[in-house]
């Protein structure tokens, strides 16, 4: 399914909000369906651009109004895992839907976008000659995996730290060889015997 941009009517929203949270990831966490509900309701209402971290926390996720949200990241960490959440409904889950809900990281307003439907396959007219013919697979793509951000920089901190010992270990190979010493290795191998 691919997403179309575009205006996308209210009352779609709300039948695509209702089914999304029908399926097991909102089913299991009620605190995610109150957290999604909540943003997507004051966006349709016209209050978007009221929805802080602050107003999640007091109106949708039940903190008391001394919720900082410079102290306690918990909305952040909830928001991360509606997006995954949304992310797995799209994935597994999108039978029905004709409305994509999406949260954009750096933000806690939805964006809604209309799906296409899936390709469906052809029926093949038969071949007058040789029979019919049989009927044409259809594959969907599967989902791309997304490393979140700090996935990603633990990935790029162990290549880095892997180079950084490749280049050690080359330099003192090299360095002992325009000594024209016993390698590091055999110096070694030396004195244990």
């Amino acid at each position: 399914m691919s997403e179309i941009e575009g205006e996308v009517p209210p009352g779609r929203v709300v039948d695509a909000l209702e089914l999304v949270l029908q399926t097991p990831p909102f089913l299991r966490s009620p605190k995610l369906a109150r957290f999604l509900r909540f943003v997507v309701e004051e966006e349709l209402s016209g209050q978007g651009a009221t929805i802080k971290a602050y107003t999640i926390a007091t109106q949708a996720l039940g903190r008391g109004p001394d919720f900082d949200p410079s102290l306690d990241p918990s909305v952040r960490v909830e928001a991360g895992r509606l997006r995954r959440a949304l992310e797995d409904v799209y994935a597994r889950h999108a039978e029905g839907l004709a409305v994509r809900i999406a949260i954009p990281v750096g933000s806690y307003r939805p964006r809604f976008g209309v799906l296409d439907a899936a390709p469906v396959a052809v029926e093949a007219s038969p071949d007058p000659v040789s029979g019919d013919l049989p009927p044409v697979p259809v594959s969907r793509p599967r989902p791309a995996v997304a490393l979140s951000p700090r996935g990603e920089g633990a990935i790029i901190a162990l290549l880095a730290g892997i180079l950084l010992v490749l280049c050690i270990d080359l330099g003192l190979t090299v360095s002992a060889r325009l000594a024209g010493g016993p390698s590091p290795t055999r110096e070694i191998a030396v004195r244990g015997r």
